[in-house]
C-alpha cells in the first residue's frame, strides 16, 4: 500500500525549516534555553547534595550538644535553603489539588445539568471528563 504524499502545508513547513539556519530557529533557541536552565538546575542540586553530605559528616562527628549546635550554626544558610525548599514542596503539593468551583455562584451547575440529562451519553461524558461528580 503506497503511502500518500505529504500534505502541501506540511511539505512547505519542512522545506522552510530546512532552509532556515538553526541559530535563527525560535524552537531551537527555546530548546537551548531549556537545556541551559536544566543544566544550571542540575548543577545547583549537585552542589546542594554535596553541602548536605558535608553537613551530615560534620554532624556525625559531633560528640556533645555544643558541637552539634556549632555545626548547625556554621551551616545556617544551608539550613535556610532546606526549609525554603520544604515550604515550596508543601505549596507545590497543595497547588496540584483539583479546583473546587461553585458553579451555582455563576448560574451554571454542570452536575445538575448532567443529572437532568440522565442518559448514557451524559454519563459517559461525566466519566471521560475526569472530574469527580459524586451523585452520578
Amino acid at each position: 500500500m503506497p503511502s500518500d504524499p505529504p500534505a502541501p502545508a506540511a511539505y512547505e513547513l519542512v522545506r522552510q525549516f530546512q532552509e532556515q539556519a538553526l541559530s535563527e530557529n525560535a524552537d531551537y533557541a527555546l530548546l537551548q534555553h531549556s537545556r541551559a536552565h536544566l543544566h544550571n538546575k542540575l548543577m545547583q542540586k549537585k552542589f546542594f547534595l554535596k553541602q548536605l553530605r558535608l553537613l551530615y559528616t560534620q554532624l556525625d562527628k559531633t560528640h556533645n550538644y555544643q558541637e552539634l549546635v556549632d555545626a548547625l550554626v556554621g551551616h545556617r544558610a544551608l539550613l535556610r535553603e532546606i526549609f525554603a525548599m520544604e515550604r515550596g514542596a508543601r505549596r507545590g503539593r497543595r497547588a496540584h489539588a483539583p479546583p473546587a468551583i461553585a458553579w451555582q455562584k455563576y448560574g451554571v451547575d454542570v452536575e445538575q445539568y448532567l443529572l437532568a440529562q440522565d442518559d448514557a451519553a451524559s454519563r459517559a461524558l461525566v466519566h471521560e471528563s475526569g472530574w469527580v461528580f459524586h451523585d452520578v
